[in-house]
Protein backbone atom coordinates (compact mmCIF):
# COMPACT_ATOMS: atom_id res chain seq x y z
CA UNK A 1 0.00 0.00 0.00
CA UNK A 2 1.12 3.60 -0.69
CA UNK A 3 -0.37 6.41 -0.05
CA UNK A 4 -0.44 10.26 -1.23
CA UNK A 5 -2.02 13.33 0.13
CA UNK A 6 -2.08 17.26 -0.46
CA UNK A 7 -3.83 20.02 0.76
CA UNK A 8 -3.45 24.18 -0.08
CA UNK A 9 -5.81 26.25 0.84
CA UNK A 10 -7.08 29.00 -1.31
CA UNK A 11 -5.40 31.96 0.61
CA UNK A 12 -1.43 31.39 -0.18
CA UNK A 13 -0.74 34.14 2.37
CA UNK A 14 -2.95 32.53 5.33
CA UNK A 15 -2.92 29.12 4.81
CA UNK A 16 -4.49 28.21 8.45
CA UNK A 17 -7.66 29.63 6.90
CA UNK A 18 -8.07 25.95 5.30
CA UNK A 19 -11.00 24.99 5.45
CA UNK A 20 -10.80 21.40 4.43
CA UNK A 21 -9.31 18.25 5.96
CA UNK A 22 -8.51 15.39 5.49
CA UNK A 23 -7.85 11.75 7.46
CA UNK A 24 -5.45 9.44 7.42
CA UNK A 25 -6.26 5.78 9.22
CA UNK A 26 -4.31 2.82 7.70
CA UNK A 27 -6.20 -0.01 8.03
CA UNK A 28 -9.56 1.77 9.01
CA UNK A 29 -10.41 4.33 6.58
CA UNK A 30 -9.48 7.27 4.81
CA UNK A 31 -11.66 11.00 4.45
CA UNK A 32 -11.88 13.80 2.85
CA UNK A 33 -13.80 16.95 4.49
CA UNK A 34 -14.40 20.49 3.05
CA UNK A 35 -15.85 23.13 5.61
CA UNK A 36 -19.01 25.26 4.47
CA UNK A 37 -17.60 29.03 4.03
CA UNK A 38 -19.35 31.19 5.86
CA UNK A 39 -20.22 34.65 4.07
CA UNK A 40 -20.40 36.70 7.15
CA UNK A 41 -17.27 36.00 8.35
CA UNK A 42 -17.87 35.08 11.90
CA UNK A 43 -15.08 33.43 14.50
CA UNK A 44 -15.24 30.89 16.67
CA UNK A 45 -12.38 28.81 18.94
CA UNK A 46 -10.10 31.59 16.71
CA UNK A 47 -11.55 29.82 13.20
CA UNK A 48 -13.98 31.23 11.00
CA UNK A 49 -16.95 28.69 10.93
CA UNK A 50 -16.02 26.73 7.87
CA UNK A 51 -12.73 25.48 9.18
CA UNK A 52 -13.99 24.46 12.86
CA UNK A 53 -17.20 22.66 11.08
CA UNK A 54 -14.28 20.73 9.07
CA UNK A 55 -12.41 19.94 12.00
CA UNK A 56 -15.52 18.74 14.31
CA UNK A 57 -16.18 16.52 11.07
CA UNK A 58 -12.72 15.18 11.21
CA UNK A 59 -12.16 14.41 14.45
CA UNK A 60 -15.76 12.32 14.75
CA UNK A 61 -14.97 10.37 11.39
CA UNK A 62 -11.68 9.34 13.20
CA UNK A 63 -13.73 8.38 16.25
CA UNK A 64 -16.42 6.60 14.17
CA UNK A 65 -13.76 5.03 12.32
CA UNK A 66 -11.68 3.51 15.24
CA UNK A 67 -14.72 2.69 17.40
CA UNK A 68 -14.87 -1.05 17.33
CA UNK A 69 -18.50 -0.94 17.92
CA UNK A 70 -18.76 0.91 14.29
CA UNK A 71 -17.31 -1.69 12.76
CA UNK A 72 -20.50 -2.36 10.69
CA UNK A 73 -19.85 1.44 9.32
CA UNK A 74 -23.54 2.06 8.95
CA UNK A 75 -24.10 5.86 6.94
CA UNK A 76 -26.80 6.17 9.59
CA UNK A 77 -23.91 5.74 12.76
CA UNK A 78 -21.81 8.20 11.04
CA UNK A 79 -24.05 11.33 10.58
CA UNK A 80 -25.12 11.03 14.21
CA UNK A 81 -21.97 10.87 15.42
CA UNK A 82 -20.63 14.04 13.04
CA UNK A 83 -24.11 15.46 13.74
CA UNK A 84 -24.15 15.10 17.56
CA UNK A 85 -20.61 16.79 17.88
CA UNK A 86 -21.60 19.77 15.92
CA UNK A 87 -24.53 20.16 18.12
CA UNK A 88 -22.12 19.90 21.03
CA UNK A 89 -20.00 22.91 19.24
CA UNK A 90 -23.03 24.85 19.29
CA UNK A 91 -23.89 24.58 22.59
CA UNK A 92 -20.50 25.72 23.90
CA UNK A 93 -21.30 29.08 22.11
CA UNK A 94 -24.46 29.31 23.15
CA UNK A 95 -26.09 28.92 19.29
CA UNK A 96 -27.89 26.15 19.96
CA UNK A 97 -31.41 27.69 19.79
CA UNK A 98 -30.77 30.43 16.83
CA UNK A 99 -29.22 27.86 14.41
CA UNK A 100 -32.24 25.40 15.03
CA UNK A 101 -34.16 27.97 13.85
CA UNK A 102 -31.89 29.63 10.88
CA UNK A 103 -30.14 26.72 8.68
CA UNK A 104 -28.17 29.93 6.87
CA UNK A 105 -26.55 30.46 10.38
CA UNK A 106 -25.35 26.54 10.79
CA UNK A 107 -21.74 25.39 10.36
CA UNK A 108 -21.59 23.02 7.25
CA UNK A 109 -19.17 20.64 5.82
CA UNK A 110 -18.94 17.65 3.41
CA UNK A 111 -17.73 14.61 3.75
CA UNK A 112 -16.50 11.50 1.94
CA UNK A 113 -15.20 8.57 3.29
CA UNK A 114 -13.86 5.30 2.59
CA UNK A 115 -13.75 2.71 5.23
CA UNK A 116 -11.39 -0.16 5.13
CA UNK A 117 -13.89 -3.18 5.91
CA UNK A 118 -11.02 -6.12 5.35
CA UNK A 119 -12.41 -7.56 2.26
CA UNK A 120 -13.97 -4.84 0.64
CA UNK A 121 -14.27 -1.33 0.96
CA UNK A 122 -17.08 0.98 2.06
CA UNK A 123 -17.77 4.74 0.79
CA UNK A 124 -20.00 7.14 1.77
CA UNK A 125 -20.25 10.86 0.44
CA UNK A 126 -22.38 13.34 1.85
CA UNK A 127 -21.80 16.75 -0.27
CA UNK A 128 -20.29 17.84 -3.15
CA UNK A 129 -16.79 16.46 -2.31
CA UNK A 130 -16.00 13.06 -4.14
CA UNK A 131 -14.23 9.96 -5.51
CA UNK A 132 -12.76 7.89 -8.12
CA UNK A 133 -11.91 3.90 -7.91
CA UNK A 134 -9.13 2.83 -10.18
CA UNK A 135 -8.98 5.86 -12.08
CA UNK A 136 -11.87 5.79 -13.68
CA UNK A 137 -14.87 5.41 -11.68
CA UNK A 138 -16.02 8.75 -10.48
CA UNK A 139 -18.74 9.55 -7.54
CA UNK A 140 -19.49 13.08 -7.47
CA UNK A 141 -23.00 14.22 -5.72
CA UNK A 142 -23.13 17.49 -7.40
CA UNK A 143 -26.82 18.59 -7.56
CA UNK A 144 -25.52 21.90 -9.69
CA UNK A 145 -27.06 24.16 -7.32
CA UNK A 146 -23.73 26.23 -8.03
CA UNK A 147 -24.05 26.59 -11.47
CA UNK A 148 -27.32 28.94 -11.05
CA UNK A 149 -25.49 31.29 -9.16
CA UNK A 150 -22.84 31.09 -11.02
CA UNK A 151 -24.75 31.88 -13.95
CA UNK A 152 -25.55 35.45 -12.06
CA UNK A 153 -21.62 35.76 -12.16
CA UNK A 154 -21.32 34.81 -15.90
CA UNK A 155 -24.00 37.16 -16.83
CA UNK A 156 -23.03 39.97 -14.57
CA UNK A 157 -19.16 39.94 -15.95
CA UNK A 158 -20.34 40.57 -19.52
CA UNK A 159 -22.65 43.50 -18.76
CA UNK A 160 -20.13 44.98 -16.28
CA UNK A 161 -17.70 45.00 -19.52
CA UNK A 162 -20.67 45.92 -21.98
CA UNK A 163 -21.14 49.08 -19.26
CA UNK A 164 -17.34 49.94 -19.67
CA UNK A 165 -16.55 48.15 -16.41
CA UNK A 166 -12.51 46.85 -16.27
CA UNK A 167 -11.97 43.59 -14.68
CA UNK A 168 -12.15 44.77 -10.96
CA UNK A 169 -15.16 45.94 -11.48
CA UNK A 170 -16.38 42.59 -12.96
CA UNK A 171 -15.03 40.99 -10.60
CA UNK A 172 -16.45 42.94 -7.82
CA UNK A 173 -19.58 43.32 -9.27
CA UNK A 174 -20.25 39.89 -10.15
CA UNK A 175 -19.39 38.32 -6.81
CA UNK A 176 -21.94 40.42 -4.89
CA UNK A 177 -24.88 39.49 -7.56
CA UNK A 178 -23.70 35.42 -7.23
CA UNK A 179 -23.65 35.56 -3.77
CA UNK A 180 -27.11 37.92 -2.79
CA UNK A 181 -28.56 37.25 -5.69
CA UNK A 182 -30.49 39.72 -8.07
CA UNK A 183 -33.79 40.59 -7.35
CA UNK A 184 -32.60 43.90 -5.58
CA UNK A 185 -29.37 46.72 -6.73
CA UNK A 186 -26.90 46.08 -3.74
CA UNK A 187 -25.00 49.54 -3.05
CA UNK A 188 -21.64 47.25 -4.45
CA UNK A 189 -23.39 46.77 -7.53
CA UNK A 190 -23.42 50.61 -8.64
CA UNK A 191 -22.66 52.29 -11.24
CA UNK A 192 -22.05 49.44 -13.14
CA UNK A 193 -25.52 48.56 -12.44
CA UNK A 194 -28.70 49.88 -12.39
CA UNK A 195 -32.31 48.93 -12.29
CA UNK A 196 -32.63 48.15 -16.22
CA UNK A 197 -28.74 46.28 -16.21
CA UNK A 198 -30.05 44.55 -12.89
CA UNK A 199 -33.35 43.56 -14.99
CA UNK A 200 -31.48 42.46 -17.95
CA UNK A 201 -29.18 40.42 -15.58
CA UNK A 202 -31.59 38.40 -14.44
CA UNK A 203 -33.25 37.89 -17.60
CA UNK A 204 -30.25 36.49 -19.27
CA UNK A 205 -29.48 34.26 -16.39
CA UNK A 206 -32.97 32.91 -15.51
CA UNK A 207 -33.16 32.02 -19.80
CA UNK A 208 -29.62 30.08 -19.26
CA UNK A 209 -30.56 28.23 -16.55
CA UNK A 210 -34.44 27.48 -17.99
CA UNK A 211 -32.15 25.77 -20.75
CA UNK A 212 -29.02 24.15 -18.86
CA UNK A 213 -32.31 22.55 -16.59
CA UNK A 214 -35.43 21.64 -18.29
CA UNK A 215 -36.67 19.80 -15.42
CA UNK A 216 -35.69 22.31 -12.51
CA UNK A 217 -38.90 23.91 -11.06
CA UNK A 218 -38.91 27.35 -12.26
CA UNK A 219 -39.34 28.16 -8.96
CA UNK A 220 -36.52 27.00 -7.82
CA UNK A 221 -34.71 28.59 -10.32
CA UNK A 222 -35.80 31.62 -9.52
CA UNK A 223 -35.61 31.55 -5.98
CA UNK A 224 -31.74 30.86 -6.41
CA UNK A 225 -31.16 34.15 -8.83
CA UNK A 226 -33.63 35.96 -6.55
CA UNK A 227 -30.82 35.50 -3.21
CA UNK A 228 -27.87 34.08 -4.64
CA UNK A 229 -25.74 31.87 -2.69
CA UNK A 230 -27.74 33.06 0.20
CA UNK A 231 -30.16 31.04 -0.78
CA UNK A 232 -29.55 27.99 -1.10
CA UNK A 233 -30.01 26.82 2.70
CA UNK A 234 -33.77 26.11 1.23
CA UNK A 235 -32.10 22.87 -0.18
CA UNK A 236 -30.11 22.19 2.71
CA UNK A 237 -30.90 18.33 3.71
CA UNK A 238 -33.80 17.82 2.18
CA UNK A 239 -35.60 16.16 -0.67
CA UNK A 240 -37.78 19.06 -1.93
CA UNK A 241 -35.55 20.33 -5.29
CA UNK A 242 -33.40 18.68 -8.04
CA UNK A 243 -30.89 21.19 -6.36
CA UNK A 244 -31.41 19.63 -2.75
CA UNK A 245 -28.29 18.45 -1.39
CA UNK A 246 -26.61 16.61 1.90
CA UNK A 247 -24.15 18.49 3.91
CA UNK A 248 -23.03 17.86 7.83
CA UNK A 249 -24.71 20.72 9.80
CA UNK A 250 -25.75 18.89 13.14
CA UNK A 251 -29.21 18.23 12.49
CA UNK A 252 -31.17 15.85 9.83
CA UNK A 253 -29.47 14.41 6.80
CA UNK A 254 -32.04 12.87 4.45
CA UNK A 255 -30.22 9.49 4.32
CA UNK A 256 -31.98 9.48 0.63
CA UNK A 257 -28.69 12.06 0.11
CA UNK A 258 -26.35 9.95 1.27
CA UNK A 259 -24.36 7.47 -1.87
CA UNK A 260 -23.23 4.38 -0.45
CA UNK A 261 -21.37 1.66 -1.76
CA UNK A 262 -19.38 -0.94 -1.27
CA UNK A 263 -16.37 -2.95 -3.32
CA UNK A 264 -14.39 -5.63 -3.07
CA UNK A 265 -10.90 -5.04 -2.31
CA UNK A 266 -9.41 -7.39 -4.91
CA UNK A 267 -11.23 -4.98 -7.82
CA UNK A 268 -9.71 -2.07 -6.48
CA UNK A 269 -6.37 -0.84 -7.76
CA UNK A 270 -6.57 3.31 -6.23
CA UNK A 271 -8.85 4.91 -4.45
CA UNK A 272 -8.55 9.04 -4.83
CA UNK A 273 -10.70 11.37 -2.57
CA UNK A 274 -10.93 14.88 -3.83
CA UNK A 275 -12.72 18.02 -2.19
CA UNK A 276 -14.52 20.28 -5.20
CA UNK A 277 -11.38 23.12 -5.21
CA UNK A 278 -10.22 20.60 -8.16
CA UNK A 279 -12.73 21.14 -11.29
CA UNK A 280 -11.64 18.08 -13.14
CA UNK A 281 -9.97 14.61 -12.05
CA UNK A 282 -6.83 13.71 -12.91
CA UNK A 283 -4.85 12.12 -15.81
CA UNK A 284 -3.59 9.59 -13.64
CA UNK A 285 -3.89 8.46 -9.59
CA UNK A 286 -1.19 10.74 -8.10
CA UNK A 287 -0.38 14.19 -6.45
CA UNK A 288 1.54 15.54 -9.73
CA UNK A 289 -1.54 14.47 -12.08
CA UNK A 290 -4.39 16.06 -9.74
CA UNK A 291 -1.67 19.14 -9.66
CA UNK A 292 -1.30 19.54 -13.05
CA UNK A 293 -5.14 19.45 -14.10
CA UNK A 294 -5.51 22.06 -11.26
CA UNK A 295 -2.63 24.14 -12.86
CA UNK A 296 -4.54 23.37 -16.67
CA UNK A 297 -7.76 24.61 -15.15
CA UNK A 298 -6.56 27.88 -13.77
CA UNK A 299 -4.27 28.29 -17.39
CA UNK A 300 -7.82 27.92 -19.30
CA UNK A 301 -10.19 29.74 -17.19
CA UNK A 302 -8.77 31.18 -13.99
CA UNK A 303 -11.79 33.76 -13.35
CA UNK A 304 -14.72 30.32 -13.37
CA UNK A 305 -17.11 32.24 -15.87
CA UNK A 306 -16.43 30.17 -18.75
CA UNK A 307 -15.36 26.79 -18.95
CA UNK A 308 -15.61 26.06 -15.43
CA UNK A 309 -17.94 27.88 -14.06
CA UNK A 310 -18.36 28.80 -10.10
CA UNK A 311 -19.41 31.58 -8.17
CA UNK A 312 -15.80 32.28 -6.85
CA UNK A 313 -12.41 32.85 -9.11
CA UNK A 314 -8.94 33.33 -8.84
CA UNK A 315 -7.76 37.22 -8.39
CA UNK A 316 -3.92 37.38 -7.23
CA UNK A 317 -2.96 35.27 -4.63
CA UNK A 318 -6.38 33.78 -4.11
CA UNK A 319 -7.66 30.83 -5.30
CA UNK A 320 -11.01 29.94 -6.59
CA UNK A 321 -10.97 27.54 -3.70
CA UNK A 322 -9.14 25.31 -1.33
CA UNK A 323 -8.40 21.75 -2.83
CA UNK A 324 -7.40 18.69 -1.05
CA UNK A 325 -6.68 15.01 -2.54
CA UNK A 326 -6.21 11.46 -0.64
CA UNK A 327 -4.48 8.52 -2.49
CA UNK A 328 -4.43 5.37 -1.70
CA UNK A 329 -2.58 3.28 -3.75
CA UNK A 330 -3.91 -0.97 -2.63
Amino acid sequence: MRIEAFSEGKNLDDPEANEDQLLILPGRGYAVIDGVTDITGRVYEGMRTGRLASTIVQRAAADFLTDPAERACRPEALVARASAALREAYARHGLFDEVRADPHLRFGATLTLAADLGQSFRFMVIGDSGLRLNAAEVAVDDTALDLVTAALRQQAYAIVAEAGGGLEAQRQVSRVCSFYGASELHQEMKPWLDASRLAALYARSRARCRARFPGAPLSDIEHLLDHGVSGQARYQNNTSSPFSYAVLDGFDVPLALVRVFDRPRESLRSIELFTDGYFRPAATPDVAAWEASFAEVERIDPEKIDAYPSVKGTNGRIRTDDRTVVIVHL
